[in-house]
């Protein structure tokens, strides 16, 4: 599963740390997804949350159905925060809580029901544990 993780050099290392025996390639510049967003089946994304323009791009440039974005989503409601880009042919969905990544069940709230499974296999990838919640915001 080709893995893009959009972060700062701090979100990056958290990344590394709970996701460790996975391969995937770290942005820290939002310009270099052009290049990269193309071949990318899962793409976690920790700077969209101050950048929802971006959604456009994954709607354009990314693989539709067959690509999974995940991002932080702490203090947003996730249909507000996609409704001036939907309907959106990706699966979104947010990480919530605190700490967002270090810790053993991470919390997912998907922006669609019919993303369950997308998120199943991106999980299934990252070898990690989640719970799917609903957006409380």
């Amino acid at each position: 599963m080709n893995t893009l993780v959009l972060a700062s050099q701090e979100q990056e290392a958290e990344v590394s740390l709970k996701f460790y025996n996975r391969a995937y390639l770290h942005l820290q510049d939002p310009a270099e997804l052009k290049a990269w967003l193309p071949q990318a089946d899962l793409v976690i994304d920790l700077l969209l949350h101050e950048q929802p323009e971006r959604l456009a791009q994954y709607n354009q440039q990314g693989k539709g159905e067959k690509l999974t974005v995940f991002f932080n989503a702490n203090n947003l409601n996730l249909t507000e925060f996609a409704s001036a880009h939907t309907p959106l042919n990706f699966h979104l969905a947010g990480l919530i809580g605190q700490p967002l990544l270090n810790r053993e069940v991470l919390e997912v709230v998907p922006l669609r029901e019919d993303s369950q499974r997308a998120i199943d296999k991106a999980f299934v990838f990252l070898a990690s544990l989640y719970q799917l919640v609903v957006n409380k915001k």
